[in-house]
């Protein structure tokens, strides 16, 4: 984002550019925060049923 901020500050640089381009960065950020909000809730179910398996074992 600093990269295309300084590239704006340019005389002569289009405002729409910057917002175009910067709109398409966050999306791909967004993408991955919400691919990385998925694993974590799999990590957390998987455990979760660990967690419950553990309980219900019958010690010898």
């Amino acid at each position: 984002e600093m990269k295309l901020l300084a590239e704006v500050d340019q005389p002569g640089s289009l405002i729409e550019n910057y917002v175009t381009q910067l709109s398409f960065v966050l999306s791909r950020k967004m993408a991955g925060l919400v691919g990385l909000q998925a694993r974590l809730a799999r990590f957390q179910h998987r455990l979760k049923e660990q967690e419950i398996l553990s309980r219900k074992k019958v010690p010898r």
